[in-house]
């Protein structure tokens, strides 16, 4: 007796540490026989990183519907922010040096720097910050967006594609969430932002979990309760009226970001408690992933 409960205890430990050091999980809806998956992303991630996993890609195979964040063409995300008036708010709150230095960042952007609102700019800095000092994607990369890479292998292999929500509410979600702030507001950020991207030395600890990610080495919280907000708790249990019923009805493989699965209110403890059976898939990394 005493020797199976201690087997049991260590079975327990090992799924634990499974848990803890896995980005795919496994979705089982025993009643109507349905097998699902659940990739939780790291967007900035290049194409390279994606095909180092083929757990990932035998999840999205094997499955019937492909389910993203959103689904809308990135050209079309950029015609509409085209579609804004020319500000130029941009002139009037960065200091000319910062201005400057922006602008050579921003030479590859395919969007105009005098469209695009304070936090976006900010938002899209990050974006830059992880893939060029954080090194999640490599030269040789043909895709620079974990989820959008996922999206284009599911449309070559004739795989139902479906988009929890569109580009354009991200966008006021994003904005929502920081209460729209203005240039005043946003400025000292940008420019501390613009200062990591031109430095020498840039501050390290913002690759912290881009770091984690790329080893599996993440902690998913389970038993924390979330925070009041928009961008996570609002967005997922907006998702949560319909993955469910998509879990029932078919084989589904969906990729959201790693954040909407942590915690109390992630869409794992969700569907946990929606009765699915939810299991951690092991992932082996390779060595560095192909990243230094």
């Amino acid at each position: 007796m005493k020797r199976t409960l201690n087997i049991l205890v260590l079975l327990m430990i090992s799924q634990l540490a499974i848990s803890q050091n896995t980005i795919l999980w496994k979705v089982n809806d025993t009643i109507n026989d349905k097998t699902s998956f659940i990739v939780g992303t790291f967007h900035q991630f290049g194409n390279s990183f994606v095909d180092s996993i083929p757990e990932i890609k035998a999840s999205l195979m094997n499955s019937e519907l492909a389910v993203f964040e959103s689904v809308d063409k990135v050209e079309n995300t950029r015609k509409m922010i085209e579609r804004r008036e020319t500000s130029l708010e941009i002139e009037k709150n960065l200091k000319k040096k910062d201005l400057i230095k922006l602008k050579e960042i921003a030479k590859e952007w395919k969007v105009d720097l005098y469209k695009l609102k304070p936090l976006e700019i900010r938002w899209k800095l990050q974006q830059e910050f992880q893939k060029v000092k954080c090194k999640t994607t490599k030269p040789s990369d043909k895709f620079d967006h974990f989820d959008k890479y996922l999206q284009l292998l599911a449309e070559k292999n004739k795989i139902k594609i479906l988009g929890l929500e569109t580009d354009s509410l991200q966008l006021s979600l994003i904005e929502k969430e920081n209460k729209h702030p203005s240039w005043k507001k946003e400025r000292k950020k940008i420019s501390a932002w613009i200062n990591q991207m031109t430095t020498d030395k840039p501050n390290m600890n913002n690759c912290e979990l881009a770091n984690k990610y790329r080893k599996f080495d993440l902690d998913y919280e389970f038993k924390k309760e979330c925070e009041t907000d928009i961008l996570i708790l609002q967005r997922n249990n907006n998702w949560m009226k319909t993955i469910p019923n998509l879990f029932r009805t078919k084989n589904v493989f969906i990729a959201i970001g790693y954040n909407h699965l942590k915690k109390k209110c992630g869409i794992l403890e969700q569907l946990k408690n929606e009765g699915f059976i939810v299991e951690p898939i092991e992932i082996n990394p390779v060595p560095n992933n192909g990243y230094k």
